[in-house]
């Protein structure tokens, strides 16, 4: 940075210096300058580079936000079809002097540099040969493409100030652009589309609130585009399972067989999503005579289910369906979090132009908390009543907003929960360890700053309120305390959606 302002210095100096008829050094040394910048960007890391970009001398330059499209195809210029959704990744200034090659170079690299900080252990396998295009007004910038008539600052007029990215798809035969859409490392989703493909038939197994049925929908919607036919209303079918429906699933399945062996595919649906299957008693009655189906002739399906049903229901599926276990203790579910809060961060800093280090802060100290309390689960009860990740993503990008999010969250939904998981998990495992209330730990390391005074108010977990001292005694008082807080929470923020909520009353029933 400190060569780069002296190279601008020393040719301001010249340039007022100098004719600017015989001036043949400054225009090798502007040259130099250039290929200084290009140098530059190749090799800094994200601060420097954002500080690189607001540094040029570029006084009458253009602020302009940088998206990425979601979808394993996107066409943002497509007619007749819904723009694609987009995630801003970051901003530079783009003046009359950027020229395309310097531009295709920082559109590039602020991708690699967004991944990197979005996932700093994997940076989701994608690097700047992830881009496959670029969009500014009616332009589309590809690798080989030919120079534009006008330089790029030519096509930022009205309210064209935002560049587009298309990262690889399934017309390149990439999965480039699902892993950075479910924020699912690219190793670990390309193996789940080969199963896929070599398979037809997988299952998605593990904890409530841990995004199968998202992930089952993008897998769907990525087979269908991969197969090379639109994504249409009916091409991707949903059969939601509950307790009353397992006799309606076999008739489904049935009926799919039967069009499968007597009439063309393509009245069917490509890809057939079955949710919730934990809900179906028998799951080898619900299948038997689909299982024959040829392959090639049937329908892809990808199944979901609860990870306490998936022990018992292996064999009964026999050896035509694949398992995927989405476990909050390993990849892709564990590090998710993170990487969901990180991009929210980012688009958030994007949209204000601040960066505010105590944010970052709260926004890392949120997955450690989530993983705390899931350790303190396993120890106490087991890995089937761990919590998901999606009770957190709601996590405000502001310091206020976000404490009093953490409050609710904590008091109201987490608390309530433990209590009744671990009163279960003690009384099916007794005693594993000894007690240790994660409310302190959750204290200690508390981001937000408060008064000596002042303590948060986070309800605490007594070992008595889980009958961990007196043998299945439970206190009745902070019992009713916890559970009219949480009655008394439903007039706001509906926290009957929560699945936590939900959990915490159907155990509770269950015990009653």
């Amino acid at each position: 940075m400190s060569a780069l302002k002296a190279d601008n210095d020393r040719l301001q100096r010249m340039m007022h210096v100098r004719p600017l008829n015989s001036s043949q050094n400054s225009i090798a040394h502007n040259r130099t300058s250039s290929d200084s910048l290009e140098r530059s960007l190749s090799i800094t890391e994200q601060p420097s580079l954002e500080m690189l970009l607001s540094e040029t001398p570029d006084r009458d330059g253009k602020r302009v936000t940088m998206t990425v499209y979601l979808g394993s195809n996107p066409d943002p210029l497509r007619e007749g079809v819904e723009r694609p959704a987009e995630v801003l990744i970051g901003s530079l200034s783009v003046s009359g002097k950027t020229k395309w090659d310097i531009l295709d170079n920082i559109v590039r690299k602020i991708l690699k540099e967004y991944v990197l900080r979005v996932d700093p252990v994997t940076n989701l396998g994608l690097s700047a040969e992830s881009v496959f295009s670029y969009h500014i007004a009616e332009i589309i910038r590809t690798k080989d493409a030919e120079l534009p008539e006008l330089l790029p600052i030519g096509y930022l007029v009205g309210d064209t100030m935002q560049i587009g990215i298309c990262l690889k798809g399934t017309r390149q035969n990439s999965v480039d652009s699902l892993a950075f859409e479910t924020l699912i490392p690219k190793s670990i989703v390309q193996r789940y589309v080969s199963l896929l493909l070599e398979h037809r038939r997988i299952i998605l197994c593990g904890p409530s609130g841990t995004g199968k049925t998202y992930l089952a929908q993008k897998l769907a919607e990525h087979l269908v585009l991969r197969s090379g036919k639109e994504l249409t209303a009916g091409s991707v079918a949903t059969f939601n399972v509950d307790h009353k429906s397992a006799k309606e699933l076999r008739q489904y399945l049935a009926n799919i067989a039967e069009q499968c062996e007597n009439t063309g595919v393509g009245e069917l649906p490509s890809v057939i999503i079955l949710d919730n299957l934990h809900h179906v008693g028998s799951l080898g009655e619900v299948f038997n005579g689909f299982l024959s189906v040829k392959y090639q002739k049937c329908p892809y399906i990808i199944g979901t289910m609860n990870q306490a049903t998936c022990s018992t229901t292996n064999l009964q599926l026999h050896h035509n369906f694949r398992w995927v276990l989405c476990a909050n203790h390993m990849e892709p579910v564990k590090g998710f979090l993170g990487r969901y809060l990180r991009r929210k961060l980012v688009e958030a800093e994007v949209r204000t132009g601040i960066r505010n280090n105590d944010l970052n802060k709260i926004i890392d100290w949120v997955p450690k908390v989530w993983l705390h309390l899931n350790k303190f689960l396993e120890t106490h009860s087991s890995s089937d009543v761990t919590i998901g990740p999606r009770l957190f993503l709601s996590c405000p990008m502001e310091i206020a907003g976000s404490k009093v999010w953490f409050t609710d969250l904590w008091n109201y939904s987490i608390v309530p929960y433990l209590l009744e998981a671990v009163r279960e998990g003690l009384q099916v495992y007794g005693k594993r360890a000894p007690w240790e209330d994660p409310t302190d730990w959750v204290l200690e390391s508390y981001p937000w700053a408060t008064a000596k005074d002042e303590d948060p108010s986070l309800l605490k977990i007594r070992p008595e309120d889980v009958g961990y001292d007196t043998q299945g005694v439970i206190s009745t008082s902070t019992g009713v305390s916890l559970k009219s807080k949480s009655t008394d929470s439903t007039n706001h923020g509906d926290p009957s959606t929560d699945p936590l909520v939900r959990q915490a009353k159907n155990v509770s029933a269950d015990t009653a």
